[in-house]
């Protein structure tokens, strides 16, 4: 496959770290492929920004993050829309899927460009289905990287009534739950308490989150189930949150619903590291 006449995009946080050094090497590279890449250097945490983002990136065909795990999340955002991969280059705080240093970077992206594969693989990633119906009118639809939260909006404990392949599980009285893909196991879930989950596997974890009850424990659930959250008549109000971005309030008469999609994104691994070097790492493990 000919990738000289492609264009890539390239996604940039230049409000944490300073990205100059690692835009102009890839600039470099990338021209010596006869490649104009397309820079997106604003911060494009929200939503209406990565709208922005988008349209600007809908030819591409590939995307490189550069930042964060924030900042490859706003950008799988934008690649799962055109089915397309991410590169993901480490220049933030906190790197759990964007692990990748720069100077293996490039060479990966050399490697790309070239045709060859040996320093990388490009692997695909579980995204959580997610349908939330207001006041019994229209569903709307969202696909989650990481996670999918129900919490509450205030200091008050909300009450959620939770059923698996309709089946009731529980009514939980707590702070909320977590609904989280193998991605998203290693981030608000598990602060949570919830368990790892290797991304190669094809579940979801639900967790609570300060639950009143101490016998309510995460469970792991498998492709093909469907979760249903509601609120019982005496709770409060509670909030929808989709990978760090309030969606809406939630009340009563609203209903949401949660299971693996059939849809994936697709992420840049080095195929130097296993994810178990990578946990090892970043949780100090063994040290």
């Amino acid at each position: 496959m000919n990738k000289n006449n492609q264009s890539i995009g390239i996604i940039a946080n230049t409000i944490k770290g300073d990205p100059a050094d690692i835009l102009s090497k890839i600039k470099s590279i990338l021209k010596k492929h006869k490649i104009e890449p397309i820079i997106i250097d604003y911060d494009i945490s929200s939503y209406q920004n990565i709208n922005k983002a988008r349209k600007i990136l809908k030819n591409v065909s590939m995307l490189i993050s550069i930042g964060g795990d924030g900042t490859l999340l706003s950008a799988l955002k934008i690649a799962i829309k055109y089915n397309i991969s991410v590169l993901p280059i480490y220049n933030g705080s906190l790197g759990f899927i964007s692990e990748i240093p720069p100077e293996e970077a490039y060479s990966i992206l050399e490697e790309y460009l070239n045709n060859k594969k040996s320093l990388y693989e490009i692997e695909a990633r579980t995204l959580l289905e997610v349908r939330l119906s207001k006041n019994n009118l229209k569903t709307k639809n969202y696909l989650a990287v990481n996670e999918l939260v129900l919490g509450k909006c205030d200091g008050r404990a909300i009450y959620i009534d939770v059923s698996i392949e309709n089946k009731t599980v529980s009514s939980i009285v707590g702070d909320g739950v977590v609904i989280a893909t193998p991605t998203g196991s290693t981030a608000y879930a598990l602060s949570a308490g919830g368990p790892v989950i290797a991304p190669t596997i094809d579940a979801i974890s639900f967790v609570p989150i300060a639950p009143h009850s101490l016998t309510f424990r995460p469970l792991v659930i498998p492709k093909g189930d469907v979760i249903e959250l509601t609120l019982s008549k005496k709770s409060f109000k509670a909030m929808v949150t989709i990978d760090g971005y309030d969606i809406c309030k939630f009340d009563n008469n609203d209903i949401l619903k949660a299971q693996i999609s059939e849809k994936h994104c697709y992420i840049f691994q080095s195929a130097k590291r296993l994810f178990y070097d990578i946990l090892r790492n970043k949780l100090k493990w063994g040290r």
